[in-house]
């Protein structure tokens, strides 16, 4: 069974679990991304978003990310868990892009298990660290950001770069719902203001705004 736990500085969640949790998990995200055809520019950054992720949860399983061991009251057995970190921002348009596109797949009942466990321990992770903010960034599970957006893979990039840049704190946690229709609402002058500005940048490396990449992340405290 996953577990989760919101990281020391509030940035994000870490997410654990056994070998056979993880890797089952990573089956399910990586079959839906494969349902996705990568050269359809509709459906490209949507691909990009679950390969992501599933190459992050692949790091985790392989022992390339967090590791724990466990020992259950009354049991001398040791067991293995493995996790990985991802941001409060990133998690939420991962599991968007994963629940938007399994409504356009035959998904069996494992699937469905895993997609629900992820999106319970996030849930369950979000009160846990801030039950005020919570009770709204709830709403964005699975839901209400628009990943269906050509633009989704750069808008994740620069709304990664924002959320880890700002200052640490439960204030920075309850703007998530702001900050996520700034960068994904089209009506909003935010986002305007952020097409504009990559559209400038592709301008200047003569290519499309959906061939951009950030190359300077800043480094996460979690």
């Amino acid at each position: 069974m996953l577990q989760g736990y919101p990281t020391k500085n509030g940035t994000g969640i870490s997410i654990f679990g056994d070998y056979g949790d993880l890797n089952s998990l990573y089956s399910t995200v990586h079959e839906i991304a494969n349902s996705l055809d990568e050269y359809n520019e509709r459906l490209r950054a949507q691909h990009q978003l679950l390969m992501n992720f599933a190459y992050e949860i692949r790091k985790a399983y392989s022992g390339q990310r967090l590791t724990d061991k466990l020992i259950f009251n009354g049991d001398d057995k040791e067991m293995h868990y493995y996790g990985f970190q991802c941001v409060w921002t990133d998690i939420l348009i991962f599991i968007s892009a994963l629940r938007h596109n399994a409504g356009y797949v035959q998904t069996d009942k494992l699937q469905q298990a895993n997609m629900y466990m992820l999106e319970y321990v996030v849930e369950r992770t979000l009160f846990e660290y801030d039950s005020e903010g919570a009770n709204f960034i709830q709403h964005f599970i699975g839901q209400r950001i628009n990943v269906t957006n050509k633009y989704a893979f750069i808008i994740y990039q620069a709304l990664h770069i924002k959320f880890v840049s700002d200052r640490q704190g439960k204030k920075r946690f309850r703007n998530i719902p702001k900050l996520i229709g700034d960068y994904f609402s089209e009506w909003r002058q935010e986002y305007k203001d952020l097409i504009a500005s990559f559209e400038i940048s592709a301008k200047e490396q003569n290519c499309k705004i959906t061939d951009l990449e950030f190359n300077d992340f800043p480094e996460i405290k979690w």
